[in-house]
């Protein structure tokens, strides 16, 4: 029987905490630390690069962007994190068979067939695009009709587009994962185009 020290000791190893891995080993290490947490990318590249010896932020986003070797997407608690693009699948599976709760309100929240149209809409819109946010929106509500434009969805400072809830389904569903930043701007596109074999 192991003493929580032991425990402990494990896991910072494993981690690649108490000795960082080879560098070779970037992505397979993002896999055992069950995804990098990129909310922030910069937090993203900071993780690996405590846990992988001699990477820098370019190592990583050759390995996202390049090689397609990572993948960015949404994770566990809907959050955006990077996973190696070989466990896609098994993270759409996991996360797609519990969805989250949804939280909105009665006159805001999408029915289930609302949000299996959106999904679809989004898996259609994204074959062979990269879109912003506003440019998804467009082809969603051309696919599905004007309920799914309605700015009805809280946020910061204004309401967003009832569509963007299903956001983290699709993703979740496999229909959705990021693409690379235009400028400044965030891009979403189809794993397909990310993740070779990924269907």
């Amino acid at each position: 029987m192991l003493a929580w020290p032991a425990v402990c000791g494990r896991r910072l190893a494993r981690h690649g905490l108490a000795v960082p891995v080879a560098r070779q080993r970037l992505v397979e290490q993002v896999g055992i630390m069950c995804g990098a947490h990129a909310q922030v990318m910069a937090a993203a590249e900071l993780s690996i690069g405590l846990r992988v010896a001699e990477v820098t932020r370019q190592d990583v986003r050759r390995a996202l962007w390049e090689d397609r070797t990572l993948v960015k997407t949404c994770g566990p608690r809907g959050t955006i994190h990077l996973f190696p693009s070989a466990d896609l699948p098994q993270w759409c599976g996991a996360l797609a068979s519990a969805p989250p709760p949804n939280k909105q309100a009665v006159g805001v929240r999408l029915s289930d067939e609302q949000t299996d149209q959106v999904v679809e809409a989004i898996a259609d819109a994204l074959v062979d695009a990269e879109l912003t946010v506003e440019e998804l929106g467009e082809r969603v509500t051309e696919r599905t009709g004007p309920w799914a434009a309605e700015r009805v969805l809280p946020a910061f400072q204004e309401n967003r587009p009832r569509w963007q809830q299903a956001i983290q389904t699709a993703a979740f569903r496999g229909a959705l994962c990021f693409g690379p930043n235009r400028g400044r701007r965030t891009t979403y596109t189809n794993p397909d185009s990310q993740v070779a074999g990924f269907v």
